[in-house]
């Protein structure tokens, strides 16, 4: 296949109109009170998508243009970014991609040095992010969790409840599964579960491509620090889950690309429900883990070191789970029945963790001693077993997958705002770290540059805000600026300005800080694009082809 290269102003040119189309159409779900976006479900016949969530609107759009998608690619992983790392925020960070891009762009066009501009913007973001931890305000946890659950889901109600209540039962590090309801109302069950920070192997075990998550019910545990080398080592014990009408889920130290290969291919022809992951642990705690888990689940950890074989594993080595749900970086097992060993190694394990921190200084290593005691505090949540699950109510299908989207936003929002504190929501939160930046000192004009671009995207998110409530953006921002009240913004709820913080309208300060610090990331990757090279489809292959004389011509299979 040909290659077709661009170059310099150019490209930025053709990537920077995907960076604008894909913007524009996120840009008006930002705020509480931000309208919403349709898009088409690409399969036919079936309902279209209402969102208001930036990060479901970048996804759906695919330029026809190779350069132009390029640039709404960019926008796409720095949205994806954010929501998996803070949840909310996706529309932020395009807001502020797009901003920091277009006038990196302007300055380019006039002749700017790209090295000693990135540089003003990377010292600008360094200045604004550390202003953005100093800044935030810890403050008792109901408050935090319902007003910032408020600002995310666009002020749904009782959501913000439900999610005190779960992160009460479970606690910030607990798992908290976010599910489509059966009923009008929204529902929370706490039950029994595990999970640990590894994802599935491949994004083909996807099985609900809307939340990008492998689901599995009545599930079998295989656990294992070995190597899954050959597919066929496996065959015996699928074929035993098969016949008990399950799912398994393969945790294990590697699975090969051969062996990857036979289970994906299985999987996607529905010849059998399994899901390969990364085994919990790292290293010689992984054996430990594998334990833990296996107490927990009722099965038996095939370990290496007891010379135990895969194609020797049986059904009744296996674990029991009720539910798996699995994301790209997580894999959460749901209603784990618990057992008399599971609680004798928990209770064993708090004993330990007692006797760590019962040790002097100067008794052994203090960096050793506190690595182990954080290794046992994070086996005793897993031991603890309990996740919560919320089930997202709504009177039609359409309406409880936007709603499901949201409310999962809410709740890594909230375990953010746990993290780092909050700041007055609203796009005023950044508004208050452009003080910081009048503190810096550029060592030329182009470096200058960079920190004013940086500065003036810091007004953006409130600009869009007024926009997207039917003001005058540029009159919003002047109104906010010019008040002595650093919190002081305007709520999109009341149509009124008023002190944010004190109403409760806040934003996570992790989610700020990071929209701030990936937006201005992939905005220089743009900035040091110099060259795009990208392939021609040969379409000489396709001439004279005609799908009605192929149908046509082809012969009757049944004659």
């Amino acid at each position: 296949m040909a290659t077709e290269v661009i170059y310099k102003g150019h490209a930025r040119q053709r990537m920077m109109q995907g960076v604008e189309i894909l913007a524009r159409a996120a840009m008006p779900t930002l705020g509480a009170a931000g309208p919403s976006v349709m898009i088409q479900h690409r399969a036919d016949g079936l309902a279209p998508i209402s969102t208001r969530d930036g990060v479901t609107v970048a996804n759906s759009i695919v330029l026809k243009d190779r350069i132009a998608n390029l640039g709404a690619r960019l926008l796409r992983d720095v949205a994806s970014t954010m929501s998996r790392e803070a949840g909310d925020g996706t529309t932020t960070a395009i807001v502020l991609a797009r901003h920091i891009a277009r006038e990196m762009f302007k300055s380019l066009s006039a002749g700017a040095d790209p090295i000693a501009l990135k540089r003003g913007i990377d010292r600008a973001v360094t200045c604004v992010a550390e202003d953005i931890r100093e800044r935030a305000w810890r403050g008792e946890q109901e408050s935090l969790i319902l007003g910032v659950a408020a600002v995310a889901t666009k002020n749904e109600p009782g959501v913000g409840r439900l999610l005190l209540k779960a992160l009460g039962e479970v606690g910030i590090r607990g798992a908290v599964a976010i599910e489509l309801g059966q009923r009008r109302e929204d529902e929370l069950e706490v039950v029994d579960g595990y999970r640990w920070e590894k994802g599935y192997l491949s994004p083909y075990f996807v099985t609900d491509r809307t939340r990008e998550l492998a689901e599995l019910e009545d599930v079998y545990v295989l656990m294992t620090d070995l190597e899954v080398t050959d597919f066929l080592d496996l065959v015996p014990i699928l074929e035993e889950v098969n016949e008990a009408r399950g799912s398994l889920l393969i945790a294990a130290d590697r699975v090969h690309e051969k062996a990857l290969a036979g289970i994906l291919l299985n999987h996607v022809r529905g010849v059998f429900k399994a899901v390969a992951v990364t085994a919990p642990g790292f290293g010689d705690k992984r054996p430990n883990r594998l334990l833990d888990l296996a107490a927990l689940t009722g099965g038996r950890a095939i370990l290496e070191a007891k010379g135990d074989r895969l194609d020797r594993v049986s059904l009744a080595d296996l674990g029991r789970v009720r539910r798996a749900v699995v994301s790209a970086d997580e894999t959460a097992l749901l209603g784990t029945p618990g057992t008399e060993a599971s609680r004798a190694r928990l209770e064993g394990l708090r004993l330990e963790a007692e006797q760590y921190r019962a040790l002097k200084p100067g008794q052994g290593s203090a960096t050793g001693r506190l690595h182990e005691l954080e290794e046992v505090e994070s086996r005793i949540i897993g031991l603890s077993g309990k996740s919560a699950v919320y089930r997202v109510g709504g009177v039609t299908d359409v309406e409880i997958k936007e709603r499901m989207v949201r409310i999962e936003n809410a709740y890594r929002s909230v375990v953010s705002a746990l993290e780092e504190g909050v700041l007055a929501g609203g796009g005023v939160g950044f508004l208050g770290s452009i003080p910081a930046l009048a503190e810096l000192e550029a060592r030329n004009g182009d470096e200058a540059r960079g920190i004013d671009i940086v500065r003036s995207a810091l007004s953006e998110p409130l600009r869009v805000i007024g926009e997207n409530s039917g003001l005058a953006g540029d009159a919003v921002v002047a109104k906010v600026a010019d008040h002595a009240n650093p919190s002081w913004g305007y709520d999109q709820e009341s149509g009124s300005f008023c002190d944010l913080h004190t109403k409760g309208v806040w934003d996570a300060a992790k989610v700020l800080r990071l929209a701030l610090e990936k937006a201005a990331s992939v905005a220089g990757t743009f900035l040091t694009t110099e060259a795009v090279v990208f392939e021609v489809p040969d379409l000489d292959a396709f001439a004279g082809f005609s799908p009605e004389w192929a149908a046509a011509t082809r012969e009757d299979p049944r004659a």
